[in-house]
């Protein structure tokens, strides 16, 4: 039996309306599903297992953009700058209790920060650095609040906190010298670097520029913006900057964009053999970090 559709006729009626309706949903899913599903791979976030502090260190609450993170305090007498220090991507302030110790036991206060979407912090979403530098700033308004920051600040940061910290540093008046572990150059490269180390795409495809529109409409941020050359190039404090030597995602060539933007005293010195973030473990890097600061009267 023919059926009678009408003058219009069903949706789907002709073999082209079916190969124009294959099109406009193949053609969603390539570029707006695939795009926003790989925005998640730039936006989303792993939280380790977090703990409560332990002597000397006590919690407190600090508030960035509305947002409530936990920092970890261990203050000082007056004297020598507070420091700051911010993680990297994935990992929680647990990882910078050693590192903190050897800041305070040299006399500093020392203030460790969760940032935004890691450990106890709230937020859902990271910006790799771009909203991040606002939490450093939270830690230290915090500190200031405290009573602790007359002395000025030295920020400390590994790869996306070390990128937070700079651009931080450049806004900041009182800091005092940054020290900065595997910090990108900007946002836009080393996407397009990660994405071809991890994944093999080139960087002509546009897949990865349609995810950082997507990124940055969801997370809130721009990512030109995000860019520790142009705040290393502003920031005219003692930097150093360290290298870890077996690391493929920040190498050499990309934490020297950020050494020869600096205009100030500065420093960029190589943990041979450290991976991604694991300086600190590497033979020399104290001496190296102390003496910096010794130099440079901090």
């Amino acid at each position: 039996m023919l059926r009678d559709y009408g003058p219009v006729g069903p949706l789907f009626a002709t073999r082209r309306a079916r190969i124009l309706a294959r099109t406009a949903l193949y053609g969603g899913a390539l570029f707006v599903g695939l795009p926003v599903a790989t925005s998640q791979v730039l936006v989303g976030t792993i939280r380790q297992p977090s703990h409560d502090p332990w002597p000397p260190w006590r919690e407190i609450a600090l508030s960035s953009e509305g947002l409530r993170l936990r920092g970890w305090l261990a203050a000082a007498a007056p004297g020598r700058p507070a420091v700051v220090m911010t993680h990297g991507l994935g990992d929680s302030l647990e990882s910078q209790v050693g590192p903190g110790s050897v800041f305070h036991e040299r006399g500093h206060s020392v203030l460790l920060v969760d940032l935004r979407a890691h450990g106890r912090s709230e937020g859902r979403l990271t910006t790799l650095g771009g909203r991040e530098r606002e939490d450093v700033r939270a830690g230290m308004r915090g500190l200031r609040e405290r009573g602790l920051g007359g002395d000025g600040f030295i920020l400390v940061g590994a790869s996306m906190g070390a990128v937070a910290a700079i651009r931080a540093a450049a806004e900041e008046p009182d800091v005092r010298a940054v020290i900065a572990e595997a910090p990108y150059d900007c946002y836009r490269s080393t996407v397009a670097h990660h994405a071809r180390l991890f994944y093999g795409l080139p960087k002509w495809l546009p897949l990865m520029r349609a995810a950082i529109i997507v990124a940055e409409w969801r997370a809130g941020f721009d990512a030109d913006d995000v860019d520790a050359v142009a705040a290393a190039r502003r920031f005219r404090g003692p930097l150093l900057l360290v290298v870890d030597g077996d690391d493929p995602r920040m190498p050499e060539a990309v934490v020297r964009r950020v050494y020869d933007a600096h205009q100030g005293p500065k420093r960029l010195w190589v943990a041979a053999r450290a991976p991604h973030a694991g300086a600190p473990n590497a033979s020399g890097y104290w001496e190296t970090v102390l003496r910096f600061l010794d130099e440079n009267g901090v």
